[in-house]
């Protein structure tokens, strides 16, 4: 792959993911770490991405992808998360969704599970809810399921581009619910917490936490150094992070000092 090719496709993915780590970028390209730090500097230069500890993210704060397009990324590393926040959830639990391709991601793992298990779901996230909704209607339902369907309240609110319900609909209707374990996705974290580019997405997660009795943060490494332009959650208000392997190790350290339990999934 010629130079210029190289960085177009770095540019590329800085800007479709909002960022990225250089070892990530170093695996994709087959080169090594030390061509691509040389790539992100002459990128950094012509103003084009902006140089972090580790990688680079894109110059923008505010860019929100479509939600079609983050539901592939990273998909084994989501999978893996799905799968450790879906071990905590139990019968007759009530459980809040933020928006997020993680959480749809934990929501099909919990759905997929053969064990019947009864719950009040709460989320702003309408591939969430469908998620519930698909998983006891329908010729295919699994009857095992369907004779003690679970309760969804999907709150309303304007769609983003994420397709999280926000707004005021949406924070009035979380003002007055409580749920037992809220899985909170992010687009970016980092050393001041989880943020966000859409500052009424911003809003109702706020309000998600505050209705949440245990707040569990589900993010893959990537998003970690990514600087959103709405901050929603610092790290005194989440009680477990699910993450993947590749974060970088002062994170790891950071959130270890910081929450009580930290969740390597694999």
């Amino acid at each position: 792959m010629l130079a210029e090719q190289r960085k177009k496709r770095i540019l590329h993915e800085v800007q479709e993911n909002g960022a990225a780590h250089v070892q990530d970028l170093s695996r994709l390209l087959g080169v090594s770490p030390m061509t691509v730090r040389r790539d992100l500097a002459e990128l950094d230069e012509q103003g084009l991405l902006t140089r972090i500890h580790g990688g680079a993210e894109s110059t923008t704060s505010t860019l929100e992808p479509a939600y079609s397009e983050k539901m592939s990324l990273n998909s084994e590393a989501k999978g893996a998360i799905a799968r450790a926040a879906a071990d905590m959830v139990g019968a007759d639990q009530s459980i809040g969704f933020s928006a997020g391709t993680t959480c749809t991601r934990i929501a099909q793992e919990v759905t997929g599970r053969p064990e019947p298990s009864r719950l009040t779901v709460l989320t702003n996230s309408l591939p969430v809810a469908d998620e519930f909704f698909r998983s006891q209607a329908g010729p295919e339902a699994d009857p095992a399921k369907t004779s003690d369907p679970h309760q969804v309240l999907l709150t309303g609110g304007e769609r983003t581009p994420s397709d999280a319900l926000v707004g005021p609909l949406a924070d009035a209707a979380l003002g007055y619910l409580h749920v037992d374990i809220l899985f909170l996705g992010a687009h970016s974290a980092g050393d001041a917490g989880l943020t966000t580019p859409n500052l009424a997405e911003a809003r109702t997660n706020r309000a998600l936490v505050r209705s949440a009795r245990t707040v569990v943060a589900v993010f893959d490494h990537t998003k970690w150094g990514i600087s959103g332009l709405a901050g929603f959650a610092d790290w005194s208000e989440i009680d477990v992070v699910i993450t993947s392997p590749g974060l970088p190790e002062e994170a790891l350290e950071f959130m270890q000092e910081k929450i009580d339990k930290v969740v390597i999934a694999s």
